[in-house]
C-alpha cells in the first residue's frame, strides 16, 4: 500500500474483480489487501448505488467500511474480553438495505442492521470476503425490501 495518513479516515470496500479489499483514502485508491483492521468504524451503504444494482442487477461500488487504520494489537485485545459484543457482519444489496449481523439464523428473516464498531477486522476467506466487528451498535429499526 502506498502511504496513509493515520489521521484521515480510509473506506474499505470488496473488489469483485480482484477478490480481496480496495483501500480508499481522500477518495484514491491507496492499495488492495488481504487483511486490514479498522477502528471507530461505520458500516456505509450509498442509496443511489444500491437502487441502481437491484435496478440493473449489475453490482457497483456503493457499501464499505469508513475507519482509521488499526493494528493487529489493537483489535486483538479489544476481542479477548468475553464480555464484548463480537460478530460477523453481511452485506447482501439484492436483501438488505444496511449491513446486518450474520448469525446463520434466519438473517434475512429478522436482519440485525449493524451500524457501528469499536473495531473491525476485514479479511479473505477462499476468495470471499469477511468481516468481524467487535463493540459493534445496531440500528433496533429494521428496513424492509
Amino acid at each position: 500500500m502506498s502511504v496513509i495518513d493515520y489521521d484521515k479516515r480510509l473506506y474499505v470496500y470488496w473488489n469483485i474483480q480482484k477478490k480481496t479489499w480496495s483501500v480508499r483514502q481522500s477518495g484514491k485508491v491507496v492499495g488492495h489487501t488481504g487483511l486490514i483492521f479498522l477502528k471507530d468504524c461505520r458500516f456505509l451503504v450509498g442509496k443511489a448505488g444500491q437502487a441502481r444494482v437491484r435496478r440493473e442487477g449489475k453490482k457497483n461500488v456503493h457499501a464499505g467500511v469508513s475507519g482509521y487504520l488499526a493494528m493487529y494489537a489493537e483489535f486483538h485485545k479489544a476481542e479477548r474480553p468475553v464480555a464484548t459484543g463480537k460478530c460477523w457482519v453481511m452485506y447482501n444489496p439484492y436483501k438488505h438495505d444496511t449491513f446486518i449481523e450474520r448469525t446463520g439464523v434466519c438473517d434475512d428473516t429478522y436482519p440485525k442492521p449493524v451500524t457501528e464498531s469499536k473495531w473491525v477486522k476485514m479479511y479473505v476467506i477462499n476468495d470471499a470476503p469477511a468481516v468481524r466487528a467487535v463493540d459493534y451498535t445496531y440500528n433496533q429499526r429494521i428496513e424492509k425490501t
